[in-house]
């Protein structure tokens, strides 16, 4: 069934979307969910987190080296077509785009083998269901980074359904969430099945 939703994703936006598209050569990994392409654009996929290569600690995250070898084996030196959504470009100057080799939709690949967790930020929702519906089978079947096993530190986290973002109940700016807005989860696992990421500031 999974399979068969993925085709149709595909098919229709390869028909929509691609006809007279133009591709570009990958001419840098930046790391897992980041790419350079050959005239110098900086693309980021939508919908997709990979685990960081370099936190504010120095340090690399679980699964981040294997992450970043994975988009460099499936667009390194490929020609890749994009697609994009409601937004272009991120606060950061960066492309959004969802990326295609060929007939490989690459932000969804990374998701499926595990290299990835799937992120909502609204606007950009088109891929959404197929997204966490790739997610919830690679977190059934512990590939890639889901082969962590990151214990609950807290008794609940909570979450904004503005920003889908969750953090930890001390954190600053769960603190200023609206009650419209904030929802509570009782585990992280619960908050990133539906898409939610952790906050980059108290880390959850």
């Amino acid at each position: 069934m999974l399979k068969a939703v993925f085709f149709l994703f595909f098919f229709f936006s390869f028909l929509s979307n691609f006809s007279h598209s133009k591709e570009y050569i990958v001419t840098k990994i930046i790391d897992g969910d980041t790419i350079q392409l050959e005239n110098g654009e900086i693309v980021r996929y939508i919908g997709v987190d990979a685990p960081e290569l370099r936190t504010k600690e120095g340090l690399s995250e679980f699964y981040a080296k294997q992450a970043a070898q994975c988009n460099k084996r499936l667009v390194f030196l490929k020609k890749v077509r994009l697609e994009y959504d409601v937004e272009r470009v991120d606060p950061n100057g960066r492309t959004l785009a969802y990326v295609y080799v060929k007939n490989l939709f690459v932000n969804a690949e990374l998701i499926r083998l595990g290299c990835a967790r799937a992120i909502v930020k609204p606007p950009n929702l088109k891929y959404k269901d197929l997204f966490l519906s790739l997610q919830e089978k690679a977190m059934k079947e512990e590939r890639g980074l889901w082969q962590e096993k990151k214990p609950d530190t807290e008794s609940y986290y909570i979450g904004n359904k503005r920003t889908y973002v969750f953090h930890r109940p001390n954190c600053r700016y769960a603190e200023k969430i609206s009650e419209k807005n904030r929802i509570v989860f009782r585990s992280r696992f619960d908050a990133i099945k539906i898409g939610y990421s952790p906050c980059r500031q108290c880390r959850p």
